[in-house]
């Protein structure tokens, strides 16, 4: 963000102002309303990511039921599968 110690520190002490272009970077880095950071709403997520988490949820649903139904040795080997796999991929992006 090029945001220095010293200036968030003033920030936080409520020296100096958020300036809206950091406020909107952190509700989109830390997927919460711009209302939520600035302490006018209890609400944590965005509608937008909250939309988009329900839609992923809906989508791997058999999925996770599966996964539920499994011990917790077996809930451990997917999990750690999944860890590797998504390394892999992560891998050949910066390739």
């Amino acid at each position: 963000m090029n945001v220095s110690q010293q200036t968030i520190s003033r920030i936080e002490n409520g020296e100096n102002v958020l300036p809206s272009d950091i406020l909107i970077h952190l509700s989109k880095y830390f997927h919460v309303s711009t209302d939520y950071i600035l302490k006018l709403s209890d609400v944590r997520m965005t509608q937008e990511y909250r939309l988009e988490m329900e839609q992923m949820l809906l989508r791997h649903f058999e999925f996770f039921l599966s996964y539920c139904r499994l011990n917790r040795t077996n809930q451990k080997v997917i999990s750690f599968l999944a860890a590797q796999m998504e390394k892999a991929e992560e891998k050949k992006i910066k390739e």
